[in-house]
């Protein structure tokens, strides 16, 4: 061992006394446990300075990242004290990494006697060794001052240098356990952190969710109000909004408990004195205990029935041309049990904003809606009109015929009445198709009936208009057996199918109705005509309501409401897009047996 003031004359080996040496053992065992920082310097220090027998003992420690020595123990002081690098006999020590023992402080250059003069204490001896880690590197120094029993003796100094390897592994251990504790405190911060994101991205989820699902603008705002109000933990929620087209507010008001009423009711001018003042400066708001008197709160709370003890707002914002920060209404939550922080604050903007945007485009959405069922109501008017139009234009003429009976054959006035009694259920038929839609009607009347003897009588009915329009009809009924069937239902299907044929067909046109069994579940009926045929292109679209494929009669309904009535039947209808020479449609019912 060296001295930095001076080598000795003749090397010897100091040996520590055997109470040292029980010292070290004690110490060694116990700094192998302590992991606490803190607990581990205040006991290195105060078993240093047992050992040494000395008055102080104190731990220096190098930030290398700072360039500063710090002293967190000094056995006999109080303050933290922090100093450059390299500075005092701690920072030589650290600086050369070998131990200093001064037997005079004020006769030592290095020894700073301005300490001493501004604590009061007096510095006799001093003895400072480094301490160093496995690799050698200096991590810190020890410093003894004032042996109670004269100076510090190269014993004192073997077994500091000893005292201080151990501690400095133990110092090092101690760090590392510290910094694997905070790396996992950290994580299980971010792990937290990271879960209170996806819980608030899912909130925002729902609440875009929320937007298709509710049925009107109340039941969404109902919802959002509680999803918000739930995420943070709160217990009430409370949306002001300005009124649209007024000055007024309306003022909705929930619990998160699914069931419990939400309030809802409106104020000319913000009655709220917190609401007052946040409308003029824009400023979110935390109250974690309520005190002052505010009518507004204190009416809502009579209302859901509960107290108010703290409360965080925001404003929300839509910001407008003429004024960016332009406040359009207020998110309110209340009642948080462990009260409200900046992070709830944070995150209430985000979902106040959200809620906005979402109540703006619930209202578009609900006002396009509105739009689309005026033009709807609009487009179906209009296709009524054109469509009554010919049929009663048929019966005006017959009617006029009808005026001058006495000049008409018997078969000119069969022939006419015919026309009238045609073109007015043509009229019936259209009307009823559209109240069908309307009212959703699923009434039947199901009977067990020959299906051939059913045919035979829509041959019969359809024979009139067929042979004015000069269309040849055949009918060919292989199926003797029964159907279970609404009987003027199906007629109406097959009417349907054989009318829309007609409008298309030109003279000399032909159109068939087949009937034939299947297997021995099912029955097919095929209405047939030699017309253009259908489009590929309409086939997907041709059973869905308002469809119509350029005829200049019908409302667009009748293949959806025949597509309806057979389902009802149990059976199909389908275009057989196979057929060459026209359009097949083709009709499956079961057969009764």
């Amino acid at each position: 061992m060296s001295d930095e003031r001076g080598a000795l004359a003749t090397p010897e080996v100091h040996q520590p006394s055997f109470d040292q040496l029980q010292k070290l053992l004690d110490v060694c065992r116990f700094m192998g446990k302590e992991k606490n920082l803190d607990g581990l310097l205040v006991y290195i220090a105060e078993q240093g300075r047992k050992a040494l027998n000395a008055d102080r003992c104190s731990i220096f420690l190098l930030d290398e990242e700072q360039s500063e020595i710090w002293s967190k123990v000094q056995l006999g002081e109080s303050e933290i004290i922090r100093f450059p690098r390299g500075a005092g006999i701690a920072g030589k020590t650290i600086e050369i990494g070998k131990s200093i023992l001064i037997h005079d402080a004020y006769q030592d250059s290095l020894f700073n006697p301005e300490i001493d003069r501004v604590t009061g204490y007096r510095t006799r001896n001093i003895l400072c060794v480094p301490m160093a880690n496995l690799d050698g590197r200096t991590i810190g120094c020890l410093q003894a001052l004032n042996k109670h029993d004269g100076n510090f003796t190269p014993s004192d100094e073997s077994f500091t240098l000893a005292f201080a390897a151990q501690a400095a592994v133990a110092i090092e251990s101690a760090y590392l356990y510290q910094e694997k504790a905070r790396i996992i405190r950290d994580l299980s911060h971010t792990q937290v952190r990271l879960k209170q994101k996806l819980d608030q991205l899912e909130v925002v989820r729902e609440l875009e969710q929320a937007v298709n699902e509710s049925a009107n603008l109340y039941d969404f705002i109902s919802a959002v109000i509680r999803k918000a109000v739930r995420s943070i933990g709160a217990e009430v929620g409370c949306l002001f909004i300005q009124s649209e087209g007024s000055s007024g507010w309306d003022i909705f008001a929930a619990r998160i408990q699914e069931g419990t009423p939400v309030v809802h009711y409106s104020e000319q001018t913000l009655e709220s004195t917190y609401a007052k003042a946040m409308m003029k400066d824009g400023k979110a708001l935390i109250v974690n205990r309520l005190s002052r008197q505010d009518n507004s709160l204190d009416h809502l709370s009579r209302q859901l029935g509960l107290t108010f003890e703290n409360l965080l707002a925001v404003p929300i914002h839509q910001p407008t041309e003429q004024d960016p920060s332009y406040s359009q209404g207020i998110f309110k939550v209340f009642n948080k049990p462990s009260g409200f922080m900046y992070e709830d604050l944070s995150f209430l903007q985000i979902i106040g904003a959200q809620i906005f945007s979402l109540i703006v485009r619930k209202q578009l959405v609900d006002a396009k809606k509105r739009s689309e069922n005026l033009a709807s109501i609009g487009q179906l008017s209009s296709t009524i009109i054109h469509d009554l139009k010919n049929p009663i234009s048929a019966i005006i003429g017959c009617a006029e015929l009808l005026e001058q009976r006495d000049t008409m054959t018997e078969k000119q006035l069969n022939r006419v009445c015919g026309i009238v009694r045609n073109q007015a259920n043509r009229c019936i038929t259209m009307v009823e198709e559209l109240l069908s839609v309307a009212r959703g009607e699923k009434k039947y009347r199901f009977e067990i009936l020959s299906l051939g003897e059913v045919l035979a009588e829509m041959e019969q009915m359809l024979q009139a208009e067929t042979e004015r329009l000069k269309v040849k009809l055949t009918l060919n009924c292989s199926y003797l057996g029964k159907v279970r069937i609404d009987k003027a239902k199906l007629m109406r299907v097959i009417f349907n199918l054989t009318n829309n044929a007609l409008e298309i067909l030109k003279s000399g046109g032909e159109i068939s109705i087949e009937a034939r069994a299947l297997d021995n579940q099912w029955v097919e009926i095929r209405i047939v005509d030699n017309g253009p045929g259908m489009p590929p292109e309409l086939s997907s679209i041709m059973f869905e309501p308002f469809a119509t494929f350029g005829k200049s009669k019908g409302t667009g309904l009748g293949l959806y409401i025949a597509k309806e009535i057979i389902s009802e039947h149990g059976g199909t209808i389908e275009l057989d897009s196979n057929y060459q020479g026209g359009a097949c449609f083709c009709i499956r019912l079961k057969q009764e047996m």
